[in-house]
């Protein structure tokens, strides 16, 4: 359908075999249509959710509008700053994804910002509720210290009481990627915490991660999740608001690795058993 070169990178938008559209950035899926509703009331609605009154919104990145869909359904919004890298991408996805991004791009309340988050962000005198950094995922060494730097930037833009939303990838071993970003935004914020959920077109459990100085997020009771989902537009379809605060709740397993984390900077394992080997090519075992 789409095949094309950015000044970044290769932007593909493909109808899959098994029925609904995808776009891919560097052979890289970013959205699948059957799955995509998912990943974005994650990463967008509790984050609203959790604040009293979101009257301006930042997104970060978030080139297909998806994530802009989202904020806008919220009646408390008043105004959405966008600010995305690439105009191909942009214009990709706003000609064929319309029926996804629900015309998004053109609402009144959507400003829109073609440039470097970074840019924005150390420019801008404006002040934001909620920032919502939708990015690409934070791989490696390199992928952290660009997550590193912006929500360093995002923090000098937020309104007093604001929130921050981003992902992580990940929340299993061996990388662990969401645990990694939930550290990342603790060194910057008071309070932080992470959920996740299942995401079939990106194999596996991927993690969502809040943040802010004021707001305590698993104090928040449930019925304040749930009666602020009253000012939505339209139902809800993979968030589940009455678990929350207890969906921010990790499972020991993963508490522990976060705690790991948190002590070393980077996940170490527990002491291993004896007689336990790692095998390496062409290396005999003793």
């Amino acid at each position: 359908m789409v095949r094309t070169q950015s000044p970044y990178q290769e932007v593909v938008i493909a109808d899959l075999w098994k029925g609904g559209r995808a776009l891919f950035l560097d052979a890289n899926i970013q959205i699948y249509e059957g799955d995509e509703f998912i990943y974005h009331e994650r990463l967008v609605l509790p984050a609203l959710l959790a604040h009293p009154s979101p009257r301006r919104v930042l997104i970060l990145g978030g080139g297909d509008g998806l994530a802009l869909r989202e904020v806008l359904r919220d009646q408390r919004v008043e105004e959405v700053v966008m600010v995305e890298l690439d105009q191909v991408v942009l214009d990709a996805c706003k000609e064929h994804l319309a029926h996804i991004h629900q015309g998004s791009f053109d609402h009144p309340k959507a400003t829109i910002i073609i440039g470097d988050a970074r840019n924005f962000l150390r420019e801008t005198g404006q002040q934001f509720d909620v920032a919502i950094v939708d990015l690409v995922d934070p791989y490696e060494l390199e992928g952290m210290a660009l997550y590193e730097e912006v929500i360093g930037l995002v923090k000098r833009v937020l309104a007093p009481g604001g929130i921050v939303a981003t992902h992580g990838e990940t929340i299993h071993a061996p990388n662990f990627y969401a645990l990694q970003v939930r550290v990342l935004l603790d060194r910057h914020f008071r309070h932080t915490a992470l959920h996740a959920a299942h995401i079939h077109s990106f194999a596996g459990s991927y993690g969502f991660i809040l943040a802010s100085d004021e707001v305590d997020f698993a104090h928040i009771p449930t019925e304040v999740w749930e009666a602020r989902t009253t000012f939505l537009n339209g139902g809800l379809r993979a968030l589940r608001p009455n678990l929350f605060p207890q969906e921010l709740t990790l499972p020991p397993y993963l508490e522990e690795a976060y705690q790991r984390f948190r002590v070393h900077g980077a996940f170490v394992p527990p002491e291993e058993p004896p007689d336990t080997y790692w095998w390496e090519e062409n290396v005999p075992l003793p």
